[in-house]
């Protein structure tokens, strides 16, 4: 039996539109569903020619904009007006090639023509997934091998959770745009190094801390240092003419054990110096040098604000092989015309 279709297209007005199931088309061609609602199963919709690649690459005489669909790569080859037809899906047709209909980075290559911005407005942009995928923006490659969660910029095999190359030798690829060699250093924080493989690490570094404070009953400051897993402090809150003490614990809530040594102090009425002696540091403020061997001299450290006390040494720990220099001051100021004050100053290494 032939079907006739010819009295399902609906002549309409002097303007030559045509309507499918709709007596007032609103366009040149209009189809509207014929259960638009409703629990029909009944199927709606136009059905676009379907054609393998083959057959799509052999057509001739083709008007731009013709829209396929391709149902079948096996046959034919990726060459000629063919070569976007990787996957069955809708083409329409450029003037030169099959253009893919859904084309974008997600699923295939294309041509950046312009600058492209992605508006995050608080989503997650996350690379995922269980194989190896890459693409390029203006001749840079990105990929995502994602089996192994590692994205590559300018590499298809990225060996590390972020890989960028360059291409320039001596260039690293990244940049950023709002520090320089001019910004100023933060304290308490190691800088970053390349090792031999080209991974970023953190390198062995230096780090300073200093703190100046009043000794005053009535208005002292804090003395607090904290720098590597040590803190230090001066617990007194006045200047006197008695032996006081620098403090010290460690903030990691263990012990931390090492060597003390290059101790050295100064006063208006002397001096002081003695060699290494083992330290170990508790999570309990201490004096500096507790601990030290009694036939030490001297036993602890002490300074004496009334002369101008001063001392330094060094620390090394066995335990996260740290290094700190400390120097600590005290002076009650009033030959210089001041009042009351201190500092603490450590340099942290590892």
């Amino acid at each position: 039996m032939k079907k006739l279709l010819l009295p399902f297209l609906i002549p309409c007005g002097v303007f030559a539109q045509v309507g499918i199931n709709t007596p007032t088309p609103s366009a040149t061609f209009d189809v509207a569903a014929k259960n638009a609602t409703g629990t029909t199963t009944a199927v709606d919709g136009i059905l676009i020619p379907r054609v393998d690649r083959q057959r799509a690459q052999n057509m001739t005489g083709i008007t731009p904009s013709t829209l396929i669909f391709v149902n079948d790569i096996t046959t034919g080859t990726q060459t000629g007006s063919a070569i976007n037809i990787d996957n069955p899906g809708f083409y329409f047709f450029n003037g030169t090639d099959w253009v893919k209909l859904n084309t974008n980075i997600y699923n295939s290559d294309g041509t950046l023509t312009g600058n492209r911005t992605v508006t995050q407005a608080g989503n997650t942009l996350a690379f995922n997934g269980t194989a190896t995928n890459a693409f390029s923006v203006n001749g840079t490659t990105f990929s995502v091998d994602a089996a192994n969660n590692r994205v590559g910029i300018g590499t298809d095999t990225p060996t590390a959770k972020m890989e960028i190359a360059s291409g320039t030798d001596g260039s690293s690829g990244l940049k950023f745009s709002n520090i320089n060699n001019t910004t100023p250093p933060v304290s308490n924080t190691s800088p970053l190094g390349i090792d031999a493989n080209g991974n970023v690490v953190v390198q062995s570094s230096l780090t300073t801390s200093f703190r100046s404070f009043n000794i005053n009953a009535s208005t002292p400051t804090s003395s607090s240092v904290a720098i590597g897993s040590l803190e230090f402090r001066y617990p007194s809150t006045t200047c006197t003419n008695t032996d006081s003490y620098v403090q010290v614990r460690t903030t990691t809530g263990t012990n931390n054990t090492g060597i003390i040594h290059g101790i050295y102090r100064t006063a208006q009425n002397g001096s002081g110096f003695i060699n290494s002696v083992p330290l170990t540091i508790t999570p309990t403020f201490a004096n500096i040098g507790a601990g030290i061997p009694a036939n030490a001299n001297p036993a602890l450290i002490p300074i004496n604000c009334g002369q101008d006390g001063h001392a330094q040494f060094t620390f090394f720990s066995y335990i996260d092989k740290t290094f700190y220099r400390v120097s600590f001051h005290i002076a009650d100021g009033d030959s210089l015309g001041f009042g009351a004050l201190g500092y603490i100053f450590v340099e942290f290494q590892r």
